[in-house]
């Protein structure tokens, strides 16, 4: 896809490669779409499916916990697979399963079939993602330009769209199965109607040959110390995000006294930040390089996050958490973007080991701030992502340490 100096005689070959360019991306952001509606459409029917099921709070937190242990393995494991096979040819039938394992949730009889569903349908995803991830650094490397924040930006879409299909399907009065079906019908259509494109358009990978086993000292990590930190600085991120995502609504609700429907915009606003950032981050990353938009990034949330929980005002708490999801809204991206650069040969198995990690930031998040909420409120709970968000303003630094990275807009 390199461009040749446009004259008459190279203006149509310029011309057919820039728009096989553009659709590569088109393609590849429409697996990005479907990574970010799976989970919102499962989790606004969340109510709906334990009633069906007749499944307690107590089975409903060992289920979605299950869930989250099943995504972590997975990334971890799924990278090492990807590094061998490539994702160009993963994500089709990846994305066609995760869709499918969505109606599962729907057909829970209880405890136990749930779990099982749930392990399902966030092992797929968990895939997914990885696959997705993957694939957008190997285009950028390719297209010589920054694209994984624009890319999660359809993860913000999709999440947006997925929850509203959940809140469409309660005024509709559908069964959770049945939205189900539909909402997993659509993203299937999606993902075949895409997948001609993607095959096409993607440059052809090269994958991880097995080689000799070679001598290494007896206990030399296989992981660098390196990819191990910026898994660090992703489960901060994750978590941070993950928090806002479930104790936000709740806190503009009980802390500052607002109404249910100003506690909703407050994490809608915090949403619609996010996407607004990731759409602007290819750029940001060209102005302010990856290293300083990430730690400026961590200090807007943190300065949300401070502004939310310091002034008890409605209007306080849904700028604060704007502020919130703006500055979070790069952080995952570059970081998953520096993990990439740190080994051609192990792209997959490296980006999956910081997604795993990232995955594990609720698991540790959501019973921490839970517990401290339970004893001195919300707000107090979430002191922990926004001190967080400090610890990534210092440790920036370490995705200099990954090597530049010249791309262009």
């Amino acid at each position: 896809m390199s461009l040749k100096p446009d004259t008459p005689e190279t203006h149509a070959r310029n011309t057919d490669t820039w728009a096989t360019a553009r659709r590569a991306r088109a393609a590849l952001s429409a697996y990005f779409f479907i990574t970010g509606a799976l989970l919102p459409i499962w989790a606004s029917r969340i109510p709906a499916v334990t009633a069906q099921s007749e499944v307690g709070p107590d089975a409903l937190g060992i289920a979605l916990f299950s869930m989250g242990v099943a995504a972590t393995i997975t990334a971890r494991s799924g990278g090492a697979v990807l590094d061998r096979i490539g994702p160009r040819r993963a994500i089709v039938p990846v994305a066609i399963a995760a869709s499918v394992a969505l109606l599962l949730p729907g057909t829970a009889t209880g405890a136990l079939h749930l779990t099982i569903a749930l392990l399902v349908l966030g092992s797929c995803q968990s895939f997914l993602n990885v696959s997705v991830n993957m694939q957008a650094a190997r285009l950028q490397n390719f297209q010589r330009r920054s694209m994984l924040s624009t890319f999660h930006a359809f993860v913000s879409i999709g999440g947006c769209a997925g929850a509203l299909t959940g809140v469409a399907s309660t005024r509709l009065n559908l069964d959770p199965f049945t939205t189900f079906q539909a909402a997993g019908l659509a993203l299937v259509v999606v993902a075949l109607g895409t997948a001609r494109t993607l095959l096409r358009t993607m440059p052809q990978e090269e994958t991880t040959r097995p080689q000799p086993m070679a001598r290494r000292p007896r206990f030399r990590p296989s992981t660098s110390p390196m990819v191990l930190l910026l898994g660090g600085l992703a489960l901060m991120g994750v978590l941070a995000e993950s928090s806002v995502q479930d104790w936000s609504a709740l806190f503009a609700q009980e802390s500052v006294g607002t109404s249910e429907t100003m506690a909703a915009s407050v994490f809608a606003a915090f949403t619609v930040a996010m996407a607004c950032g990731r759409l602007m981050g290819d750029r940001l990353t060209l102005l302010l390089g990856r290293t300083l938009l990430v730690r400026a990034g961590a200090a807007t949330a943190f300065t949300g996050f401070v502004l939310a929980l310091s002034v008890p005002l409605a209007s306080a708490a849904l700028a604060g958490f704007s502020l919130v999801g703006l500055g979070l809204s790069c952080l995952v991206p570059q970081i998953l973007n520096a993990a990439a650069d740190i080994d051609p040969q192990r792209v997959g198995t490296n980006m999956g080991t910081v997604a795993s990690m990232g995955y594990a930031g609720p698991l540790v998040g959501s019973p921490v701030i839970g517990a401290v909420a339970a004893q001195t409120g919300v707000g107090t709970g979430l002191m922990l992502p926004a001190g967080l968000m400090l610890v990534v303003v210092l440790g920036a630094g370490l995705l200099n340490a990954t090597g530049r990275h010249r791309v262009r807009v």
